[in-house]
């Protein structure tokens, strides 16, 4: 995203800030700082941008912690799904083992709350809770493997495993800014359950999905009714954004939502 790059430079450097590397090679940096729209992170600083706020250290801390978690949950899961490739890439699990991959996660894991160390209680609280909810997902989705759950049980474990973050890391940044924290968490867990059932409509992923026998969104109620759910997502995060002023970082944020 052009109009956030340097925003987007100087969290990747904050993702980076003392860290030491594990693996031979620098396979792990190369992993967390390879190529990756950073999704989250943009989100986070279009939101605060759009709402005239400004990227503070503590912002930026907070937005590299949520980067590495997302990082962290992805090793874990190329172990839960036997995956072979990541981003075009052998796994570290397939590299390795899938013990190093577990281990390595673990670390990116305690690196993330190295960048929590210093701020709020509440900010720590925050994502403490959301790795929980993240784990507690996961393996609510692995005992419903070659089982069709109901919607509801399916969009509950889409807010533990995907919106939690994006929920964490945008009442974070906003709770630092003085915007309305509440307000961000919905926007953040709206556009992480859209996140995801644009995810269960990918052909990759649907392939995935279906070698590890996890029903999603489609099909539980067809495609046809995943579109509808999903615009009713973004109608949510489209009342958000109209009380915003306008501003091509608010334009920007509606065609991240619009793409959805």
């Amino acid at each position: 995203m052009e109009i956030i790059k340097d925003e987007l430079e100087t969290v990747k450097k904050y993702i980076m800030e003392d860290f030491r590397e594990p693996l031979p090679d620098n396979v792990l940096e190369k992993f967390i700082t390879g190529p990756s729209k950073r999704i989250r992170s943009a989100l986070g600083i279009l939101y605060l941008r759009a709402n005239d706020k400004i990227l503070t250290p503590e912002i930026c801390k907070i937005l590299a912690a949520g980067e590495i978690i997302h990082n962290s949950s992805l090793l874990h899961d190329d172990v839960i799904d036997d995956a072979e490739e990541r981003r075009g890439n052998t796994t570290i699990a397939n590299e390795f083992t899938p013990k190093i991959s577990i281990l390595a996660g673990d670390y990116l894991l305690l690196n993330a709350t190295e960048k929590l160390r210093n701020l709020s209680a509440d900010i720590q609280d925050k994502f403490r809770l959301c790795i929980k909810k993240m784990v507690e997902g996961e393996i609510k989705q692995y005992f419903l493997r070659e089982q069709t759950p109901s919607i509801e049980k399916y969009i509950e474990i889409c807010e533990d495993k995907t919106a939690s973050l994006f929920a964490a890391v945008l009442e974070s940044v906003a709770e630092i800014s003085g915007l309305n924290s509440k307000t961000a968490y919905d926007f953040g867990k709206s556009f992480g359950i859209c996140f995801q059932l644009k995810n269960d409509l990918d052909e990759t992923s649907a392939l995935n999905d279906t070698k590890n026998g996890i029903k999603t969104a489609k099909d539980i109620i067809g495609i046809e009714n995943t579109l509808i759910l999903s615009d009713n997502y973004k109608r949510e995060m489209k009342n958000i954004l109209d009380d915003m002023p306008i501003s091509r970082y608010k334009r920007e944020l509606e065609d991240l939502v619009n793409k959805l």
